[in-house]
């Protein structure tokens, strides 16, 4: 299995965020570490996402020892090639097209795509890739996965949208199929302090470590 890939399955959530200012970035991102978290999908959904994204890449490695940073929403070759040359470790798609893989493999990043439909599944599958993100998974739902992972041998599913940060409702995308969940603004709630992260995602990944 891909390192990364293995990272995200044993550390089963993959918190995703977005902010504009560096700072609120910066110090969301230490709460997650500081909780307990190595693998984090930064969104590129606002103005300043690539050059946040690259100063925190510029600091990780000091500052936060053995975090995998990836970026999410990406959505063509030219944000790719952004975030690629910004040394992201991983890229998240909400869609996916044989453009993106073709120009993953080329710039030699992890692709996990974007996928709703078995066949937009298939297309993941027979390119060879080996996790793909269900989304939005709240309008699929929890027994998804499930009814088509027999067709699809060896790929594992991240299901993201619409999942609550409660072990609960984890615990059932994993019992319907799921190797991890991403989790947004049910994690990153705004407002939240920086204190308050870290003691509810050291609690979530206590509760998960339990199961």
């Amino acid at each position: 299995m891909n390192p990364i890939i293995q990272k995200i399955k044993d550390q089963k959530i993959v918190p995703l965020f977005y902010n504009e200012s560096f700072e609120a970035s910066k110090s969301t991102v230490k709460a997650l570490y500081d909780g307990g978290i190595r693998v984090i999908e930064y969104t590129n959904r606002g103005t300043q996402a690539l050059e946040n994204f690259t100063r925190l890449k510029e600091i990780s490695s000091t500052e936060f020892p053995g975090l995998l940073l990836g970026i999410g929403t990406v959505k063509n070759t030219n944000e790719m090639n952004d975030y690629a040359n910004a040394k992201a470790d991983f890229i998240i798609t909400p869609v996916i097209s044989r453009k993106l893989i073709k120009h993953s493999i080329k710039k030699n990043v992890l692709l996990i795509p974007g996928c709703f439909t078995p066949s937009d599944v298939n297309l993941a599958f027979q390119s060879g890739l080996n996790l793909v993100k269900i989304f939005p998974a709240d309008a699929l739902g929890k027994n998804y996965i499930k009814s088509i992972q027999p067709v699809f041998p060896g790929m594992d599913f991240m299901p993201t949208g619409g999942v609550n940060a409660d072990v609960e409702d984890i615990n059932e995308w994993f019992k319907g199929g799921a190797i991890a969940v991403g989790l947004g603004s049910s994690l990153v709630k705004s407002g939240i302090t920086e204190k308050e992260l870290t003691e509810k995602v050291e609690n979530l990944l206590q509760q998960l470590n339990q199961n």
